[in-house]
């Protein structure tokens, strides 16, 4: 477990709540936290961070995430511009390579070997992302169960020394040779460093092993380390590792090639995966209140929850989160005091609880979090833990000072107490304090009551009348209300939904609205449609009547122009950062992509440079445009070194190209227009002409061959686009997008949308994906378009599109100034871990569990809620026939190898053991797991349709212990279901009595895959490979019943997962794509049968299976990349997401669009 907090230390930083400390060092400390869902991450807080350091830092980050997530621990969050700057990374299970080290010892050869293989693999795919670590010391390694990983790259600068006296931290004896000498040094610091690190691991100390800054710069500079205790290879590979000379040092690579020999990452990280050495993680403070609890007799664990949750307190920060309890409140006369006594004792010598001076705390907020069940437990009881909490301090004075009847409740907060007693508790009890002031405050209430209504006995004769024509009209104005406010719920929705595009912001707070107003169709409908869209922002930023804009390369500055002035904006405030007037009028504007310079056309022939943020005039220097006047077309390079202005006047035309910092002009050609660009390190000119592209070496004036980009017949209208590294070079054609690599000059074309040559282009920051306007391309042959998202000229205007930093959003502006911008995180995140090919997946119907089959044929077992992986079934073989059903409550599973003999396992997974095998049979027919096999709802038989050449046959099993309970022939047996009871089993469009095998009824002959509803009372059928629509049938005649829904086309392989639906049969999920590459979910509203927001997006391949959460509040999808995808779709919890996203309405807001309706607090 994690050290604890120390004074002063933060307990939130961001949206994370800290639990302890994982470690400190010079630059910072880094502490175990966790999100709002509970993942559990490394904060680190970064100290001594100047202002100007933070844009390198965000390079830094950005930097990072380039890196495969193999590699390194991932990144998921970073906030520089707070008082403290922190970046969340992933947590990853395992001690750093120095605490192996101290706590094992050495390392053997064998696993020192593997050792070197996971350092070198992780260093080729730092080294692949164009990206040098710079800080590889112990301290930096994480030794995670898969192999290593690398941390703090770049963030762990180099801090000032002392050069005299005290230890050093460890940096510096990593440190090679040239980085003394001031150079900041290339890919071999790395090498340097993992000879360093390996020599470490093999002898338990440094290879420089100096006390003093001085001293350890002589042994680097001049000492040769002993290398003498390694083996061959590795002996040779660090000795070159650690040579003096950069040159001398072998690559990354070649420490790989002469590790395994070859370079397959794959295989690398394989053969990398540790033996025995590592430890298992110490579990965190939720897993050991987990062990507790599970420890813990049943009286025990019912008493737990009301017990902890006198300890939260119902704040938002982490500080807030937490109050003390007295021994005494958990008295409540019903639980067992040694009860209590046992479950304080258990939790506080694990650490969970602080028991100190008669009182009780949690030990940290972040278990509230961290704790699934402990979250579980507050999140039920959110709503009334202020009323318990001041329930508890009024229930102590009232005792603590002689019971007096002035301290007792009256009036409302009695009302209001009472009525969560009554009511509005989930776990919390009354202790007998709690519980004797209630009854006290009610009987002195009721006494009051009494002598009002002595008094008041002669006016009741008068008021019976009238108070029972009040009850009849409160009746009635209730009912009158509720009408009300369920069509405006429905009105407000449609309204959210038709803004969701032109203001998306205004569009959230109004689908909240209509969800607290009423829960409708329309509310839910709008509710999933603005929480999963991708449109983020929609807003006017220029404070006058702007005509050009445009964004710096990060979309992080917005500028415009218009009129005679010139304006610069941060696009995520909304704040005004720079000014800029010209008295004869302005005509257009360009940023550079580094945000520090801004060009300006003036309408009196000139360009004016202006540095950024403030648009002061650089150098007061102003460019005259050689006879460039109204048609002047401006593109900066992306330092903003130089300025080009294309003429597209129908009677002149030429390019010029001037150096800004000195107003020199360096190219000049008035014979030539088209589309310009630079390369990222502004050394080469690009212009796109018709049907060819020259280039030209701005440094010398002369033109450089320019590669093949296969142009063809076809002109386009499109500048060529550098990758950010400047090895691949980007151009639109006719069916997609043309990628040729400068490194080799081989090239491909990337397809998948029609007539693209006009289309404006950019590469995001990782280099990974390319927007044509704001449609995403992934820069694969085997991926094309991942989003389409046509736009207009009025949303966007050409040239201004962009990615954000870290690639999870894309940008554009209007003419005008208008900033709007695409959520495409979804798409761009790095995957959680490799990805690998799913062949099958499965879920169980109360949506607790899911199982993939992996093409290495490997099954793997997850949990969905929270989402995390559970184990692996042992490999088997498995063929094209292969199939997976898991039973009702996720404990069973069956598994069809699909080898031949039509054999199928059937596996306990509570106790991961095979309890036996369906015999097979040799035929010619396919049979299907996924169809062909249920579980009974208790999971404890299961019957199985076996085609066979004679027809088909219809065998019951039981599974304790696995036994033949009947075999029915002689039918056309189809897919088969169990009916929720239990009783009676769906085989294709007849229904057969369990056990008995009595056929009780039969169906339309369309019914051919049948899945029953949670109550039993309805069917569903489809889709199949052959039929895109789902089917509905009366459960009790087997009869179609209402319309089919139709849910889009199918893949053109046929593949596709089975519909499922939540556990109160509110919501249908349909998954289907328009092509194997992309797997979109439709959800469906089944009280309307109407469609119930958007299509769910962000799968990379066809969807495998979906399960609804158990309780309905997510659904969960995995595609056959095993990427998985959570999506929320109850009312409720989509109102809160879109509440911490957007807010709720303003009352002005309110009174302009639901006039008719009092105002509502709706967050």
């Amino acid at each position: 477990m994690a050290e604890p907090l120390h004074p002063g230390d933060p307990r939130q930083l961001g949206s994370f709540y800290l639990d302890g400390r994982l470690g400190a060092g010079g630059q910072g400390v880094v502490y175990e936290g966790y999100g709002p869902d509970g993942e559990r991450v490394a904060v680190k807080a970064l100290h001594g961070v100047r202002d100007e350091d933070r844009e390198t830092l965000r390079k830094e980050i950005w930097a990072w995430r380039k890196v495969a997530a193999y590699c390194t621990a991932k990144v998921l969050h970073a906030d520089l511009d707070g008082p403290i700057p922190f970046v969340v990374s992933e947590h990853v299970a395992g001690p750093n390579l120095r605490q192996a080290v101290e706590r094992a010892g050495r390392y053997g050869p064998d696993e020192l070997r593997r050792l070197a293989i996971g350092l070198a693999t992780a260093l080729v795919g730092v080294h692949r992302a164009r990206v040098v670590h710079r800080d590889l010391k112990p301290e930096n390694i994480l030794l995670a169960p898969d192999g290593p990983r690398l941390i703090d790259f770049g963030i762990a600068r180099i801090e000032e020394q002392p050069t005299t006296t005290g230890l050093l931290k460890g940096t510096l004896r990593y440190m090679p040779p040239e980085r003394y000498r001031g150079e900041h040094g290339d890919a071999k610091v790395d090498v340097w460093g993992w000879g360093a690190v390996v020599l470490f691991a093999a002898t338990g100390r440094h290879a420089f092993s100096g006390d003093t800054a001085p001293v350890i710069a002589r042994q680097v500079e001049t000492h040769h380390p002993d290398t003498s205790v390694l083996e061959e290879p590795l002996r040779s590979l660090v000795t070159a590792s650690l040579a003096k000379d950069p040159a001398d040092r072998p690559s990354a690579e070649d420490l790989l090639l002469g590790l395994v020999g070859a370079i397959d990452l794959k295989e690398a990280t394989r053969r990398a995966v540790p033996g025995d050495r590592p430890e298992p993680p110490e579990p965190s403070r939720a897993e050991l209140a987990e062990v507790v609890f599970t420890g813990l007799g049943v009286r025990e664990q019912e008493a737990v929850p009301q017990m902890l949750l006198r300890m939260v307190a119902p704040g938002e920060r982490a500080e807030d989160t937490l109050r003390s309890a007295r021994r005494d409140e958990f008295s409540d006369g019903q639980v067992d005091e040694r009860v209590v006594d046992r479950v304080l004792r258990d939790f506080t010598e694990a650490g969970v609880l602080v028991w100190a001076d008669g009182t009780v705390t949690l030990s940290s907020a972040a278990l509230i979090r961290a704790w699934p069940r402990l979250r579980e437990w507050a999140d039920g009881e959110r709503a009334g833990l202020g009323v318990h909490q001041d329930l508890v301090d009024a229930s102590r004075l009232w005792h603590g000072h002689g019971r007096k009847r002035s301290d007792l409740y009256q009036g409302t907060a009695l009302e209001r107490a009472q009525s969560w007693a009554a009511t509005g508790r989930r776990h919390l009890t009354l202790n007998l304090v709690e519980r004797g002031f209630l009854d006290a405050a009610a009987g002195l209430s009721l006494r009051r009551g009494r002598v009002r209504a002595l008094i008041s006995v002669g006016l009741a004769v008068l008021l019976v009348v009238a108070i029972g024509a009040a009850a009849v009209a409160i009746d009635q104005r209730r009912t009158v209300v509720g009408q009300r406010d369920r069509a405006a719920s429905a009105q407000v929705a449609g309204l959210a939904q038709s803004l969701r595009r032109s203001r998306p912001d205004l569009a959230r707070r109004l689908a909240v609205a209509a969800g607290a107003l009423a829960d409708t169709p329309e509310s839910w409908s709008a509710l999933v449609a603005l929480r999963h869209q991708v449109e983020r922002r929609s807003v006017r930023l220029p404070d006058f009547d702007a005509i050009w804009s445009d964004l710096d390369g990060s979309g992080r500055l917005l500028a415009a122009a218009g009129g005679n002035q010139a304006g610069l904006w941060e696009a995520d405030s909304g704040r005004k950062v720079g000014s800029f007037r010209a008295a004869a009028g302005v005509g257009g504007v360009d940023v550079s992509d580094d945000g520090r310079t801004v060009a300006v056309r003036v309408l009196d022939g000139t360009v004016a440079i202006l540095s950024a943020p403030g648009l002061r005039v650089r150098n007061v220097i102003r460019y005259k445009a050689q006879g460039l006047l109204s048609a002047a077309e401006l593109q900066l390079s992306p330092a903003g070194t130089y300025l080009a202005a294309t003429e597209t006047d129908a009677n002149r035309f030429g390019i010029t190209v001037w150096d800004t910092r000195t107003g020199r002009q360096v190219f000049h050609d008035p014979h030539i227009t088209g589309f310009v660009s630079f390369s990222p390190q502004e050394t080469v000119l690009s212009i796109k002409s018709d049907k060819t592209v020259t280039w030209t070496d701005l440094r010398t004036g002369k033109k450089v061959p320019a590669p093949d980009f296969h142009i063809g017949e076809e002109p386009g209208f499109q500048a060529v686009r550098f990758s950010p590294d400047g090895r691949t070079a980007a151009l639109p054609g006719k069916n997609g997008v043309r990628l040729v690599s400068l490194d080799t000059g081989t090239s491909l074309e990337v397809e998948g949308d029609k007539d693209v040559t006009r289309a404006d282009q950019t590469f995001s920051h990782s280099g990974e994906f390319l927007a044509t306007q704001l449609n995403l391309w992934r820069v694969s042959p085997d991926d094309g378009v991942v989003m389409r998202y046509p736009t207009t000229m009025d949303e966007c205007a050409a040239g201004t599109f962009r990615f954000t930093a870290g690639d999870t959003e894309l940008r554009c502006t209007s003419g005008d100034g208008v900033l709007f911008s695409l959520d495409v995180s979804r798409y761009t995140e790095r995957p959680a871990r490799t990805p690998v090919e799913y062949d099958l997946a499965t879920s169980s119907r109360d949506g607790s569990t899911m199982a993939v089959l992996r093409d290495d044929e490997a099954v793997e077992i997850w949990s969905t809620s929270p989402l995390a992986k559970r184990f692996e079934l042992p490999k088997e073989r498995f063929g094209t026939g292969a199939g997976l059903k898991l039973s009702p409550n996720g404990r069973m599973l069956a598994v069809g190898t699909g080898m031949g003999d039509e054999k199928i396992d059937v596996w306990d997974l509570s106790k991961r053991t095979r309890i036996g095998s369906l015999p097979g049979a040799v035929t010619q027919y396919s049979d299907p797991v996924v169809e062909n096999v249920d579980f009974a709802p208790d999971g404890r038989s299961l019957v199985r349709n076996r085609p066979d050449d004679a027809g088909s046959s219809l065998s019951f099993w039981g599974l304790s212990p696995m036994r033949r309970i009947r075999e029915v022939r002689g039918q056309p047996w189809g897919a088969v279901a169990f009916r929720p009871d239990g009783k009676a089993v769906l085989s294709g469009h007849t229904l057969v009595e369990f056990p008995s095998g009595k056929v009780l009824r039969r169906g339309s002959t369309g019914l051919e895959a049948g899945r029953y509803s949670a109550d039993g009372k309805m069917i569903f059928d489809g889709p199949s490979e052959l039929r895109a629509s789902v089917s509905f049938y009366d459960a009790a005649t087997l009869a179609r019943t209402g319309y089919v829904l139709r849910t889009g086309d199918l893949t053109p392989t046929g593949r596709y997962s089975l519909p499922v639906h939540d556990a109160g049969d509110r919501v249908l999920a349909v998954a289907y794509g328009k092509s194997d590459a992309d797997g979109e979910i439709k959800l469906w509203d089944l009280r309307t049968r109407t469609a119930l927001g958007i299509p769910l997006t962000g799968h990379r391949r066809t969807v495998l299976a979906m399960a609804f959460t158990p309780g309905g509040q997510s659904l969960v999808s995995v595609d056959s990349t095993g990427g998985f995808r959570t999506f929320t779709v109850a009312p409720a919890r989509l109102r809160a997401e879109l509440c911490a996203t957007t807010g709720a309405l303003t009352k002005a807001e309110w009174k302009a669009n639901i006039p008719d309706v009092p105002y509502q607090k709706t967050c």
